[in-house]
């Protein structure tokens, strides 16, 4: 029997394995697909994983503040960012919120505001002579008479140690602050009680006045509040330079 010429040839030879290099490339393109397949499902899972577990750590975190902290130590919390433990005041952070608060509305309705900056004078020997906690019960009756002296829409801070600053919001006129000024310096002036002693002390005080006082190189609140108590700081003490119990 004669075997056909073709089943000898070269040609038959690398057909077939052209067919198999084919056929076992195709295999190996899809077996690779299915391995970068599964690579990115196992990365989005990897993913979600940390994902829920950031969920579930921020949670029990949450959950574990909540236990920790009653609502009244919550409410305490608030309380002592807001306002000066000693003296109640507002704190200095609080008080430059209501400065920017106070240029934006007097912008708005083209109004005034001051700024009071109120230094007690020669409080250090007074401190010193009766002690701290005189001293602390002095500074809590200073923050009584300013609080009692102004509107509900007005605000005082204590901006360190013996020092308070009073924002005075839609003024009429400079004069107008003056005349307040003057009565409030009276006010502090008056004796206070301590224990058996009646301490007498004065105050220094500095006025700013926005817009008159306010910077023109700086159009940002906060320089501009920053800068209108740097300008009542420097008031309050060339009023202690003309020997104290005085405004500038």
């Amino acid at each position: 029997m004669i075997k056909p010429h073709y089943a000898n040839s070269d040609q038959l030879q690398n057909t077939v394995w052209q067919v198999l290099f084919n056929e076992l490339s195709a295999d190996m393109v899809q077996m690779r697909c299915e391995v970068l397949l599964q690579q990115h499902i196992w990365f989005q899972q990897q993913q979600q994983l940390l994902a829920n577990n950031q969920f579930l750590l921020d949670s029990l975190l949450q959950m574990e503040l909540k236990d920790s902290f009653s609502q009244a130590q919550l409410l305490q919390l608030k309380q002592d960012y807001q306002h000066d433990a000693l003296t109640q005041a507002l704190t200095r952070t609080i008080m430059l919120d209501r400065i920017n608060h106070a240029i934006s509305v007097a912008k708005r309705q083209h109004s005034q505001f001051a700024l009071l900056f109120i230094d007690l004078d020669k409080f250090k020997p007074v401190n010193d002579q009766y002690g701290h906690a005189a001293g602390d019960a002095i500074l809590q009756q200073v923050s009584q008479r300013l609080t009692s002296a102004i509107r509900a829409s007005d605000s005082i801070s204590r901006h360190g140690g013996d020092e308070f600053l009073l924002l005075l919001t839609d003024i009429k006129c400079r004069q107008d602050v003056a005349t307040f000024a003057l009565k409030l310096l009276h006010n502090l002036t008056q004796p206070y009680q301590v224990a058996d002693s009646r301490i007498l002390l004065s105050a220094s005080i500095g006025i700013a006045l926005y817009p008159e006082h306010s910077p023109t190189t700086s159009s940002k609140h906060s320089e501009v509040a920053k800068s209108l108590i740097s300008y009542a700081d420097a008031a309050m003490y060339r009023a202690k330079q003309q020997g104290g119990a005085a405004i500038c």
